[in-house]
């Protein structure tokens, strides 16, 4: 059986326009939110008199709306959504929007079930980590209480400034080699704490770290294993022939400055060590 073709010869002309009372209701909008659409260079309407400025739409205008109503629920902003009607039609960049949101929830979604973990554990695997701008700060650690109190009054310190800081996790590098070779010495080391900042307003001093490929290993539970946790890494290192490129990271996913109230055998650490 041939399917049946439309035809596309309708004679709009035939139809009266409608007032922007009826559009607005037909599209359960406001008259206020349709201008706002034809301000934005969204929408024009079919007619407007030129002596009351009264505008009329016709059903074209109703089934644009009501597309624009679903593109922006969907999270497209207001050039995304230009682009698709300038483009006539192309999707190209409203696709690239989607799989970056996609990106982004997935992450999300990976965040909470770290936050959800709720058995001590560890867990390793291969990354890559995204270029970081930051402000940087320097000290000596003796003991793990160091990097708590250094990271709690430079990132006070940032805040103070007027920094505008990035919605990521605080981190740390340490400047060891020990757990490397299979022990944890106890003499001091040379520390790091990062604070990421957003790159577009950071200031002159702030230090882009690239990005780098790293071996992973998710810590969950408290402190109290950091060592444990820094030694197998070690150990997984010389056991997959891994050539280090660069110092262990530690980056506070779930930690005592995210809020007191968190329970800290459901901290979560990720300690990230470069490699070639």
């Amino acid at each position: 059986m041939m399917g049946t073709s439309i035809d596309s010869t309708t004679n709009e002309s035939n139809y009266g326009l409608f007032s922007i009372r009826q559009a607005a209701r037909a599209c359960s909008l406001s008259r206020s939110s349709l201008i706002r659409l034809e301000e934005k260079g969204l929408l024009t309407p079919a007619y407007t008199d030129a002596r009351t400025g009264y505008r009329y739409y016709d059903n074209d205008n109703i089934a644009r709306i009501l597309q624009i109503q679903k593109f922006q629920w969907m999270g497209f902003d207001t050039e995304d959504i230009l682009s698709y009607y300038e483009g006539g039609g192309k999707a190209d960049r409203l696709l690239a929007t989607l799989e970056h949101k996609l990106s982004v929830l997935q992450t999300q979604v990976a965040e909470m079930r770290l936050r959800s973990h709720n058995v001590p554990d560890m867990s390793l695997s291969m990354i890559t980590v995204p270029e970081t701008v930051c402000c940087v700060h320097r000290y000596q650690k003796f003991v793990m209480q160091d990097t708590y109190h250094v990271a709690y009054d430079f990132f006070h310190k940032c805040v103070e400034k007027g920094i505008a800081l990035a919605p990521k996790p605080l981190f740390t590098i340490l400047e060891r080699t020990d757990y490397l070779e299979g022990e944890i010495s106890p003499l001091p080391y040379d520390c790091c704490v990062c604070i990421p900042v957003l790159s577009e307003h950071a200031p002159e001093d702030a230090v882009t770290i690239p990005a780098y490929t790293a071996l992973s290993l998710l810590l969950y539970g408290s402190y109290d294993s950091f060592n444990r946790a820094s030694l197998y890494l070690g150990e997984q290192v010389r056991k997959r022939g891994l050539t280090p490129a660069g110092y262990l990271r530690t980056i506070a996913l779930v930690a005592p400055y995210m809020g007191k109230e968190i329970d800290p055998n459901r901290y979560c650490t990720q300690l990230v060590l470069p490699v070639k």
